[in-house]
């Protein structure tokens, strides 16, 4: 496996970009890449070429995530404005705006099915799920707080909510906070199962594995320069991963399961062998730290490769061909 350096935009944003998701291809359009930014816009990209095909406005702060629906026709995005902006990629209009004050959504992400839209929600210490259909609020998941403490100190601060990752079958969601646990949450009863433990500094990313037999793996990257790889219902840790000389700020798993991305503020993106347990490329595209990290999906023209992208705090976007 390795990854082969594509295109580059330099000054894709007028400022740091901090997410980026891929919007998977539809009868009328190939995968996209969206792009949010400190700008305060999303961007809409076309990876051939690569080319600009829109701006998104509609937020007064920095963009901090963006997410697309599996259907490939809806997307959000979320500010530090405190907004969720729901619109529709080919046409741009808003289709719902979601109020989650203040500064309440550090990172959206829709389950599988498409039916849910759940929010790491920062200083509120929770995941917010709405339903798609309607874009209601019909739940909040709370992170518990740490026990022992008197309520008196039972600050919000340490488990300010960061990051959310959805199972690959929808039923269970994981949460990373600012003081490294992951809280495991059972969607269906809106109830919290238990937490990871492991990591000592915020967890700023998560995914489960693309592996068919692998849907109980959880990847998690954290500040404290460590990937780590769980079993997230047996609350064990498989394995830790170490390379990045500082945080590690995204990571995301390859389609056929065997591989994993990670980017971070070393500037570096680094290709990971899961098999090896070790990394096996570092590219170095970027010249300030590297926020995001997103494989994209299969290419129609061959179904072993897919895209990846990266951003970074030096406003580009890189693009590298996965085989």
């Amino acid at each position: 496996m390795k990854l082969a350096p594509l295109n580059a935009v330099q000054n894709a944003h007028e400022d740091s970009v901090w997410t980026a998701a891929w919007v998977p291809a539809t009868e009328y359009s190939a995968a996209q890449l969206l792009t949010g930014s400190l700008d305060e816009t999303v961007r809409l990209w076309n990876p051939e070429g690569p080319e600009k095909l829109q701006t998104n406005t509609g937020h007064c702060l920095g963009v901090v995530s963006v997410a697309a629906h599996p259907s490939g026709r809806i997307a959000a995005s979320a500010s530090i404005d405190s907004f969720i902006r729901v619109f529709d990629v080919a046409t741009n209009n808003t289709i719902a705006t979601l109020e989650a004050p203040p500064s309440e959504v550090w990172q959206l992400q829709f389950n599988p099915q498409g039916t849910t839209l759940a929010a790491a929600g920062g200083g509120s210490a929770s995941v917010k799920l709405w339903d798609t259909a309607e874009w209601r609020l019909i739940a909040t998941l709370e992170v518990p707080r740490p026990e022992g403490l008197k309520p008196s100190e039972k600050s919000n601060s340490k488990k300010f909510a960061l990051s959310v990752a959805w199972s690959p079958d929808g039923r269970q969601i994981s949460c990373g906070s600012m003081d490294g646990t992951i809280s495991v949450f059972d969607v269906t009863r809106s109830k919290f199962l238990h937490h990871l433990e492991g990591h000592c500094m915020p967890v700023r990313s998560l995914v489960y594995s693309s592996a068919p037999l692998d849907s109980r793996v959880l990847f998690s990257a954290s500040d404290d320069g460590h990937i780590h790889v769980y079993d997230a219902e047996r609350k064990s840790l498989i394995t830790s991963m170490s390379g990045h000389s500082s945080w590690v700020l995204s990571v995301d798993v390859s389609p056929d399961g065997a591989a994993i991305a990670t980017g971070s503020s070393d500037k570096t993106v680094r290709l990971w062998d899961l098999k090896m347990r070790a990394a096996t490329q570092i590219l170095t595209s970027h010249t300030d730290q590297v926020w995001a990290v997103a494989f994209g999906p299969p290419l129609r023209t061959d179904v072993r490769s897919c895209l990846l992208a990266s951003v970074s705090d030096d406003k580009s976007i890189s693009f590298y061909k996965y085989s």
